[in-house]
């Protein structure tokens, strides 16, 4: 609800409270939230970026949660595709909180980040999956049937995720015939793009199992995501934040079920 409801449904109950005084509450008690986990040691930390309305356009936010927990830790008014405004965001808390495992999407400003801070990388694999299978499925139309099997091959490698699966990908490269985009000026054909999408997987493979061997890893970022829909729903019926500050209390509140 909104402030305005939350005090007229609170009038209901005898409890005269201005929406006023709810904000003030909030701004409290995100306050609260940032003192209780600022120096307390989260060791996997889960990433992501989100749109929000604030201030009369979509506003960008970065949203680090605590996948021991699954509390909100902070959240940033950060771009999550500016590579160096990711790393300034994580840089602080790597060094506060003794963060060795961030949990990610697949964006390269993530890689870039994690790498210049030495972290170790969980790549969500529901975010790979998904764009994978949108690419072959549009390949798929396109590729010559003797390929169409290639293809297949890759989703059950995914799938798998064996300890080796960048050296089966590597295998499967060995097979294809040299490539035209080479060429000055071509395009890329769709074997041409099938090719650059296991050679991405391959070259990612270790960061797609980090899981498999740091104890209290997810191979997902769900816990993130749902903190981040939690947020959007508060933002929604508020229409809109008016500031970053009210932004920011109103996120961190939301993110932990309390608003």
């Amino acid at each position: 609800m909104s402030y305005r409801c939350l005090s007229r449904y609170l009038g209901g109950f005898g409890i005269v409270l201005s929406r006023m005084s709810i904000w003030r509450d909030v701004q409290q008690r995100a306050e609260e939230l940032e003192r209780e986990r600022y120096w307390k040691a989260v060791r996997v930390l889960g990433v992501d970026g989100a749109y929000v309305r604030g201030w009369g356009k979509t506003q960008p936010v970065l949203v680090a949660v605590d996948l021991g927990s699954g509390a909100p830790v902070t959240v940033g008014y950060v771009d999550e595709k500016d590579p160096q405004a990711v790393r300034k965001f994580l840089q602080p808390l790597v060094q506060r909180l003794g963060v060795s495992v961030i949990v990610t999407d697949d964006l390269a400003s993530y890689k870039q980040a994690a790498e210049a801070l030495q972290l170790e990388q969980q790549i969500c694999q529901f975010h790979v999956r998904r764009w994978v299978g949108w690419a072959i499925h549009e390949l798929k139309e396109s590729l010559p049937p003797e390929w169409v099997a290639t293809t297949e091959e890759v989703r059950q490698i995914l799938r798998d995720l064996p300890i080796e699966g960048d050296k089966r990908l590597v295998a499967l490269l060995r097979q294809f015939p040299p490539s035209s985009w080479s060429r000055s000026g071509a395009e890329f054909s769709p074997l041409d793009k099938l090719r650059l999408l296991i050679v991405r997987l391959a070259e990612n493979w270790a960061r797609f199992r980090v899981f498999a061997w740091q104890e209290g890893v997810s191979w997902t970022n769900n816990p993130t995501e749902q903190v981040i829909c939690k947020m959007k729903m508060r933002a929604r019926t508020v229409r809109g934040y008016k500031n970053w500050s009210g932004m920011e209390s109103g996120l961190m509140v939301t993110g932990v079920g309390v608003a």
